[in-house]
């Protein structure tokens, strides 16, 4: 289990890795946008004028920013829909450790309980479910960050300051990129220390089942003695 969690963490942090790079080659999406807006502003202004070179010229600089806004705008939509991608498959993988703590954990519960086993294994259980959901908790808390201060860079929200938060938000995409690599390693950890206590539980059982046996064999053999007797009689 610990090393198909570690290939699912692999797969997510190789996805923001990925995104990351693109968000590099989306360019100054910011700054050709307020150069697209300032063109429109200035085409308006001419119109209103009536001077028709005036309009030419601003029509040939609006078009001409255009031009250049016009492929920055398909990366920036590759950069968008990777960066969903991205936060919904690290959401996921989180996710599967928080489940798997709690479904794992209510096993060696009903297990202990069943054989009236040595309580020190679901005290273990319980204390490595403790120990992995801070990181479970704060690699969700690190994906949505990052995706608030990449649409605060947005343009497209209307932020006067977007352009402002573009640095803030790559330094959030490494920072929580590589907190999110330790808290999957963490994970993967626990998760194959609680599955070394889960095999623990197994063999307990098995040899629980075997005194179990043993007691009922010799149960019904002492019975049979006991009738062998009162037939004799």
């Amino acid at each position: 289990m610990a090393r198909i969690y570690l290939v699912l963490g692999s797969f997510a942090v190789s996805l923001l890795i990925a995104n990351f790079g693109v968000g590099i080659w989306v360019g100054d999406l910011n700054g050709v946008a307020d150069r697209m807006q300032h063109e429109a502003q200035q085409y308006k202004v001419a119109r209103g004028n009536g001077e028709q070179g005036a309009i030419d010229d601003a029509r040939e600089s609006m078009l001409a920013a255009s031009a250049d806004l016009t492929p920055i705008k398909k990366r920036h939509g590759i950069h968008f829909l990777l960066g969903v991608l991205s936060a919904l498959v690290c959401v996921l993988v989180n996710g599967i450790a928080m489940t798997y703590f709690i479904g794992s954990s209510k096993w060696c519960s009903e297990v202990v309980d069943t054989y009236s086993l040595d309580l020190s294994y679901l005290r273990k259980s319980r204390t490595l479910k403790r120990r992995a959901y801070p990181w479970t908790i704060s690699g969700v808390a690190a994906i949505v960050a990052i995706v608030a201060f990449g649409a605060a860079s947005d343009p497209a929200t209307q932020i006067e300051s977007s352009a402002s938060w573009v640095t803030p938000h790559m330094i959030v995409a490494i920072v929580g990129t590589m907190w999110l690599i330790v808290s999957f390693l963490n994970q993967a950890g626990l998760i194959g220390a609680h599955y070394d206590v889960i095999n623990e539980i197994v063999a307990a059982v098995e040899v629980r089942r075997a005194e179990i046996g043993q007691a009922d064999a010799e149960q019904i053999e002492s019975l049979g003695e006991t009738t062998s007797l009162e037939i004799d009689e």
